[in-house]
């Protein structure tokens, strides 16, 4: 008992536990988390640049929260640039070249969002997802933002 007085609370609650009962139930609990995160990792790899962000957002939004106008900014940021990706000088610089662009990638998002909604909220995301992509203001600033292929692919290094 001497020993567990002079220990630290942490090291004491180790000394007191009984590993050969502990073992088999942590192993169980780590297999499944490892699994979990293994499947989690697995879908990020698969996306896109910011497509698991916007993946997100419109999942949030297809389940009833706000409507297109109460979108934190930083959120819709995030599901502009996934619908941006992509676009270079190279590609037109058209105002309805960026539109096409940017509904195509709403289409792409539309897709990746249709697994973890009911048939109700994907119609919701599809109508905000029209709407964000063909925003005048932001297929403008898009369209202004556009960079060279060859400068768009030195910057991923």
């Amino acid at each position: 008992m001497n020993n567990l007085t002079n220990m630290e609370p942490g090291s004491q609650a180790a000394t007191v536990q009984d590993p050969t009962n502990k073992e088999p139930r942590k192993k169980e609990c780590r297999s499944a988390i490892g699994a979990k995160a293994q499947t989690i990792l697995e879908f990020l790899r698969a996306c896109s640049p910011y497509e698991a962000d916007s993946i997100r957002v419109m999942v949030g939004y297809g389940m009833g929260k706000g409507d297109i106008g109460t979108i934190e900014a930083t959120d819709m940021l995030a599901v502009n640039r996934f619908l941006n990706h992509g676009l270079t000088k190279e590609n037109g610089t058209s105002n309805e070249t960026v539109m096409r662009r940017r509904q195509e990638r709403a289409q792409k998002l539309m897709e990746a969002v249709k697994g973890f909604v009911d048939i109700s909220q994907l119609c919701r995301i599809s109508v905000a997802l029209m709407k964000i992509s063909s925003d005048f203001k932001a297929v403008e600033d898009a369209r202004q933002h556009l960079q060279s292929q060859s400068t768009a692919n030195g910057n991923r290094n």
